[in-house]
């Protein structure tokens, strides 16, 4: 069941349990992915309405067709959000309210920390788990190895290289600790 379904599935219990913190997590979710998806739409069009207009030689913006212009049948398919894209997106919600918890406990708003953190952990049941600073800390200094680094002041030669190998496996917060850490800033 990919996750889509996996969200549709998870708000019909939550009605039928009455879990009304899940519920709106989901539906908040799936409004979002519906967003992200219209945005993907909008951005393909435009490219094929840019690709379109060069070639026929129009290079003034001016001068492009619009959707009106061009015939339905010749415009290319929608595409659905892949499981990836989805993905990223949830972890970017995620990263949101992980802000909006440090904003809420630094205005004394612990009420609403506590539902942000709330949303946070049913969010975090759709996302692949992600690894521990004990985890990370071997693969780390392979990097830090490889890259040559000796001290604190080599942090910009690991970050980069740790940031895109691990982003996807790693919080950014954890693989910035662990470098920090093991370069002894």
């Amino acid at each position: 069941m990919g996750l889509a379904e996996r969200l549709v599935q998870d708000m019909k219990d939550a009605m039928r349990s009455k879990d009304t913190l899940r519920l709106n997590t989901v539906r908040l979710m799936r409004a979002t992915l519906q967003a992200e998806a219209t945005s993907k739409r909008k951005r393909q069009l435009d490219e094929f309405i840019q690709k379109r207009a060069a070639a026929e030689g129009k290079t003034n913006p001016d001068q492009w067709p619009t959707l009106g212009d061009i015939d339905p049948a010749e415009l290319p398919a929608e595409e659905p959000l892949t499981e990836e894209e989805m993905l990223k997106v949830l972890g970017r919600e995620v990263k949101k309210r992980h802000d909006s918890v440090d904003m809420y406990h630094k205005g004394g708003r612990d009420d609403l920390a506590d539902q942000e953190t709330a949303e946070i952990a049913v969010l975090n049941g759709y996302l692949p788990q992600k690894l521990t600073a004990d985890e990370v800390r071997p693969l780390i200094q392979a990097i830090i190895s490889e890259v040559g680094a000796t001290g604190k002041s080599d942090l910009k030669k690991v970050m980069p290289v740790a940031m895109a190998r691990l982003r996807e496996q790693a919080d950014g917060r954890v693989i910035n600790q662990v470098v920090a850490e093991l370069l002894g800033s």
